[in-house]
């Protein structure tokens, strides 16, 4: 193991005190007129992108943006998406990424609270007219011409920018912000070498344990941990990556664009997840570099029209969220044709990979989402209660530090100092166990939170809208397993007294509220929730109930 570290040390060392902006330089001048970024028909390669880039860069200056600045972006995987990442990245603004299904209060949560000078968005998209979305949660934006705003309820938000058709009379175009002059020019120069690698890159929005999301900031350095995860891929100059994970999660952009970028590779989006599609990709564009959650490899596996003597190019894959059963496990490997699929476990605080398995460990390791430490980080794992760190076996709270961890969350100082110690550890809030060789086995979680179909689900926040019911006394959410998204919400109410609902009711109260994700797929209301002897809501009785209470229902279901 410590020799294939070495290996992997010596394959990121280039990079060593680049910011994203300089890697691009350099790949450009390694890998010319390889393919680069490939969505739908139009392909795109590393001279051409780094040239689009510099136009794009130049007018964002010319528009007042500059280092340090911050730049949201409300796009589905697309070019538009990597030239916004990669033209912010090059003249140090900082790039807020929002997640396209997003509800517009929690678009312009973020887009409040992250301080944004300028949003690059989409007019339409699968139905939602975002610039309607985001006229109500700004109201003085309705009617606005001046493309210079100014939006009392968005006091910092000065440009919006549109992709594609049927923009805002007040919208700069983004076709027209890339067809400036193809020299880079002094000003732009001397933007991009005032840049560090240690300046802010991204702002990565995370949902928190209060019901508001926490802006989670990573520097220029994470190019480092996400070029490990490509080379422990095997991803080589001109192997090409599928990029079905959204660019607005750290797993979409950190484990497949920025390692295409670094080493060489192509690629090639995808704007959502479809199954039949992404099978079309695998095959005819000889995808050399894939990972996701359990919910994707059951989508394929089950697929009727995957067959992998037709995917020669893939050989191994990552798969990160949930320990998978060994025959499951299995039958991922066999209906892909991997030679290995190795488990990851990370958070976004953390970057991304804590850890990533070895090409030779064996499949009864890589299951139990069982690893040994990625690149040069730290961990330990601790007594949660004093803060010891335990022996080699002993469950406590997994712990991290190094270059990995986050700057901190976003104009949220008490929140960065409940989650990372005067020492610089990063408590992640999982427990876990840690063997004597070096390897990493998340047993639980220390909060509630629960994975949905690769999204983080914090029940208070869905519990504090289910009390805005005017029927709901209280409500608790607890995660129970689903087969296909590894969870699904499960929500016990209590009702005040001599009120009514329908479980239709709590749902539709949900939808347009809450991010899709989010919405409790089981509502169950009972007379009194479970307490402890302080009158607590006893919470690890709750998976209990909501198992038995499925198993009741499938009972009484006629035959």
């Amino acid at each position: 193991m410590k020799r294939y570290d070495e290996q992997l040390e010596r394959g990121v060392e280039p990079l060593q005190g680049l910011t994203v902006g300089a890697a691009l330089r350099r790949s450009a001048k390694l890998f010319a007129d390889l393919e680069f970024v490939k969505c739908r028909d139009r392909v795109s390669s590393f001279s051409e992108i780094d040239a689009d880039v510099d136009r794009l860069a130049a007018s964002l200056l010319s528009l007042g943006l500059s280092r340090g600045d911050h730049v949201a972006v409300w796009l589905t995987n697309s070019r538009e998406w990597i030239l916004s990442f990669l033209a912010c990245a090059r003249i140090g603004a900082v790039v807020v990424p929002i997640n396209t299904r997003y509800t517009a209060a929690e678009a312009g949560y973020i887009l409040a609270q992250s301080d944004s000078r300028a949003l690059i968005m989409t007019r339409r998209m699968w139905g939602n007219d975002y610039w309607a979305m985001l006229c109500d949660v700004a109201p003085s934006l309705k009617g606005a011409v001046s493309s210079e705003l100014s939006a009392a309820e968005l006091p910092q938000l000065k440009r919006v920018i549109a992709v594609g058709e049927g923009a805002p009379d007040c919208a700069l175009g983004f076709d027209q912000l890339c067809a400036g002059p193809a020299s880079a020019g002094s000003r732009l120069a001397a933007a991009e070498h005032a840049v560090t690698p240690n300046d802010p890159l991204i702002i990565v929005y995370t949902s928190g344990t209060t019901g508001k999301p926490k802006g989670a900031m990573h520097n220029h350095h994470v190019i480092r941990q996400a070029t490990r995860v490509g080379l422990r891929l095997g991803l080589k100059a001109g192997g090409r990556a599928l990029g079905h994970l959204p660019l607005y999660h750290v797993a979409g952009l950190y484990m497949s664009f920025v390692p295409a970028l670094t080493l060489g590779g192509c690629y090639v989006a995808m704007s959502q997840w479809d199954t039949a599609h992404a099978i079309e990709l695998l095959e005819h564009e000889r995808i050399s570099c894939f990972g996701g959650i359990p919910t994707h490899f059951v989508d394929l596996a089950n697929h009727p029209a995957l067959d992998a003597r037709r995917l020669p190019a893939l050989k191994s894959a990552w798969i990160g969220g949930a320990p998978v059963m060994q025959s499951t496990f299995g039958q991922f490997i066999q209906a892909l044709g991997l030679q290995q699929l190795m488990s990851t476990y990370g958070m976004t605080e953390n970057t991304i990979s804590t850890t990533f398995n070895l090409p030779d460990d064996p499949i009864d390791v890589c299951c139990q989402n069982l690893a040994p430490i990625l690149g040069p980080s730290e961990v330990r794992i601790v007594d949660p209660a004093t803060g010891i760190e335990v022996a080699p076996g002993d469950v406590g709270e997994v712990q991290c530090r190094g270059e990995t961890v986050m700057i901190g969350y976003y104009r949220n100082p008490e929140a960065t100092r409940e989650t990372i110690t005067p020492e610089g550890w990063l408590r992640t809030g999982d427990l876990g166990t840690l063997t004597s060789d070096g390897y990493l086995s998340i047993t639980g979680r220390l909060k509630e939170m629960f994975t949905s179909g690769g999204s983080n689900v914090y029940p208070v926040e869905i519990e504090q809208h289910l009390a805005r019911h005017p029927a709901v006394r209280i409500a608790a959410v607890v995660g129970i397993p689903d087969e296909r998204l590894g969870e699904v919400g499960f929500a016990f109410v209590e009702l005040l007294e001599g009120t009514r609902f329908t479980i239709d009711d709590l749902r539709q109260h949900c939808r347009g509220a809450l991010a899709d994700y989010k919405v409790p797929r089981f509502v169950c209301q009972v007379d009194a929730l479970p307490r402890t002897s302080t009158a607590k809501i006893q919470r690890s009785a709750l998976p209990g109930l909501a198992q038995a209470e499925l198993a009741r229902r499938r009972s009484t279901q006629p035959a």
